[in-house]
């Protein structure tokens, strides 16, 4: 099934479940919220269904028949971290702010420093360090539906409050940030601070929007 990105809370029917989809949903929760625990507690290469299935206190085969592998309960995993991440970020680029710069620059310092004090990203940057760690691809090779999300996220924003660039340098601005912010959260530069490190991404972004177009190359035609 292909991955899509991330709903926000305005796009789901508030309407009552039915009882057995309801149950689901709870147990569907309640077995992410024991693997995050565990993951967070002695990282997620150390954590197997049937421990995941005893936290939860469901049966191993209902984890199975809810996410199809251990593969599909990671990604489940840092999808809905994303999404709640995401969230946050979404609320950080609505503050108030003297200019969109600034405003960018504070979302983008909200979200290195979440990521750092959040015990499920630390587990996975720490256990990557140490060439562990098998959610870490969730984060990076295979986190389309995570940057999707994202962008689609960051590109609305910028659209709204750089309505003087055009729509292909506004998507590169927003990938920019995706992209940069990710990096810093993954592979955190040792020199920088976050303050510094959003600072950095800001003035990229900035940056892409401003760049000069450069002429076509007389040899190619």
């Amino acid at each position: 099934m292909e991955a899509k990105p991330f709903a926000t809370a305005t796009d789901r029917d508030s309407t009552p479940l039915p009882p057995r989809e309801a149950w689901r949903r709870r147990m569907r929760d309640d077995v992410l919220d024991a693997a995050h625990a565990m993951a967070a507690e002695k990282g997620w290469d150390s954590v197997s269904l049937s421990q995941v299935a005893a936290r939860a206190e469901v049966s191993r085969p209902t984890v199975y028949k809810e996410f199809g592998s251990r593969g599909g309960l990671s990604q489940a995993l840092v999808h809905r971290e994303a999404e709640r991440f995401l969230a946050g970020v979404d609320h950080a680029l609505r503050q108030p702010a003297p200019t969109a710069s600034k405003a960018l620059a504070a979302a983008v310092l909200y979200a290195l420093q979440e990521a750092r004090n959040n015990v499920l990203v630390a587990s996975v940057v720490k256990a990557a360090r140490a060439g562990t760690d098998s959610l870490l691809p969730y984060l990076t090779a295979r986190s389309e539906p995570v940057v999707t999300g994202a962008r689609l996220m960051v590109r609305a924003w910028c659209q709204a409050h750089f309505q003087q660039f055009d729509e292909a340098r506004t998507d590169q601005a927003a990938d920019v940030i995706v992209r940069l912010t990710l990096s810093h959260i993954v592979l955190p530069p040792p020199d920088h601070s976050p303050h510094e490190s959003a600072e950095v991404i800001t003035a990229a972004a900035i940056g892409a929007l401003n760049r000069a177009t450069l002429p076509d190359d007389p040899s190619k035609h």
